[in-house]
């Protein structure tokens, strides 16, 4: 657990993430957002994975924000029109606080579907041991599609 610790204090220190804390005398926590380079088996135009990863993180930064309203703006629109924000919010529970996430990879299956590695770290409140507080990290795989000149993000 202490390198993965490290490996995210090296990435919040560098900015290569999104939610990394940087903290100095006399401000509050700001944040990063770049992304990792990626690998690719699709050539997908650089304006359109500009955009992607963008997206990919604007998405994250709300979720760490707690902003479930705008995470939820980001799903397709087809999901929109059948669940409500507050059905997407419920999916998440109260336990885990995203702290960080970075693009690890993207692989593209044609030029409209991305598959895109995220690594996130979080808190989570374990109940098994009194909601004691754990740093985790763990890695997020996400399909993203791309219509109408967007991308969104497809719900599992």
């Amino acid at each position: 657990m202490v390198w993965k610790v490290t490996t995210l204090l090296a990435l919040a220190l560098t900015g290569s993430a999104v939610g990394a804390e940087e903290v100095t005398p006399g401000s509050g926590p700001s944040q990063s957002v770049q992304a990792s380079p990626q690998l690719s088996a699709v050539m997908v135009a650089d304006a359109e994975e500009a955009q992607l990863k963008e997206r990919v993180l604007a998405r994250w930064q709300a979720l760490i924000k707690g902003d479930f309203e705008a995470a939820y703006q980001f799903e397709t629109p087809a999901y929109r029109a059948i669940f409500t924000s507050n059905q997407f919010r419920y999916q998440f529970g109260n336990q885990t606080r995203w702290r960080m996430a970075n693009i690890a990879n993207i692989r593209y299956d044609d030029s409209i579907v991305a598959r895109v590695r995220v690594e996130v770290a979080y808190r989570y409140a374990n109940p098994e041991k009194g909601r004691e507080m754990l740093d985790m990290t763990q890695g997020v795989n996400e399909v993203w599609l791309r219509k109408e000149g967007q991308w969104w993000r497809q719900q599992d």
